[in-house]
């Protein structure tokens, strides 16, 4: 007796850039449980980059750059779909930066012999994640049934994933977790460290280690613990952050950033904090001199980090090193005051 094995309806490649570090669990198993194969591109590397910078304007900044090179690498993989997100708006009030607006069209203008784009709105001013993934799903011969299965699952997924990275793990340990056992949830032991650094920014930033020249390993090197924005409960990003009476944020992704910075601050959780920030990036821009003000003014060690094609990973780390020196220099400091 045979058992026959159901064949995939096709194959979807997703760029392993930007919102990846963010949503990949959720797209894979959404794609997967509708019947199809999905591999990512290769991980980032100089010739991503190089590739990418070919199709990118000078003027843009290197998370994009990096985005196109990883187009172009799933071309060259025989996919039968691209997926391309928009992501307009995933928290009421706010707007994701013009870049993930545009991103399908910014794509198909710029490389040809694309495969179909599937393109994905996300617009929660507009409509519930459901019903943006409903649609997505239609277009790929999915059933209403199928579809809602297939988005639970998806949302499940995620969730466990954010519990992993939640216990202290980075994106790679969780997504490595969730492919062995997905029901597993780890626990990471305290590594008694004596410095604690929060590394924030965008997750295409913070968990590319092409794209930060190795920074968490580095830290990880130096004896310290390194915390990210995903390490943080979850709840607190829902409520937005109030900057002043006059000033508000209307981005989405620097809101995030803005919570988790408040948070660590408020509650004393770190020693200090390393903004990961993109060469030209506006918005990165004006969060850097918020986190600035408020480091200042709660005496807490702060330094930004600007990253482009033309960063020298030597320079980058010999500031690093610098930063957490000034940060032992500082503890060992108070502790003799404190026992004198």
């Amino acid at each position: 007796m045979h058992t026959s094995i159901k064949k995939k309806q096709g194959t979807i490649g997703i760029p392993r850039g930007l919102l990846y570090y963010k949503y990949f669990p959720l797209w894979k198993t959404f794609f997967e449980k509708l019947d199809y194969r999905v591999v990512a591109s290769e991980k980032t590397n100089a010739g991503t980059l190089k590739e990418g910078s070919r199709y990118a304007i000078d003027e843009i900044c290197i998370p994009l750059k990096v985005y196109y090179g990883h187009v172009v690498n799933l071309i060259g993989k025989e996919i039968d779909y691209l997926f391309v997100p928009r992501y307009i708006s995933t928290t009421f009030g706010t707007y994701m930066c013009p870049k993930f607006l545009g991103l399908p069209d910014l794509i198909r203008g710029t490389i040809n012999n694309l495969p179909r784009i599937i393109e994905m709105e996300i617009d929660l001013r507009k409509k519930p994640i459901f019903y943006s993934m409903l649609e997505t799903g239609r277009k790929l011969n999915g059933s209403f049934s199928q579809i809602k299965s297939a988005f639970e699952e998806s949302v499940k997924t995620y969730q466990r994933f954010r519990i992993i990275m939640e216990a202290g793990f980075t994106f790679q340990e969780a997504f490595d977790s969730l492919a062995k056992n997905p029901a597993e949830v780890l626990e990471r032991r305290p590594t008694g460290n004596p410095v604690k650094v929060a590394v924030v920014g965008h997750g295409y930033n913070v968990h590319d280690p092409f794209v930060n020249m190795g920074l968490i390993k580095k830290l990880e090197d130096m004896k310290v613990d390194a915390v990210v924005l995903e390490n943080l409960p979850v709840q607190i990003f829902r409520q937005k952050t109030k900057i002043s009476e006059t000033l508000k944020n209307y981005w989405g992704n620097e809101e995030e950033i803005l919570s988790g910075v408040d948070y660590l601050f408020k509650n004393n959780l770190v020693d200090g904090v390393i903004f990961l920030c993109s060469f030209c990036c506006g918005p990165d821009s004006l969060i850097d001199e918020i986190i600035t003000r408020d480091a200042k003014t709660r005496d807490i060690p702060y330094i930004c980090v600007v990253m482009d094609e033309h960063s020298g990973q030597v320079g980058v780390i010999t500031r690093v090193e610098a930063f957490v020196d000034m940060i032992l220099r500082r503890k060992r400091s108070r502790g003799i005051k404190e026992a004198g």
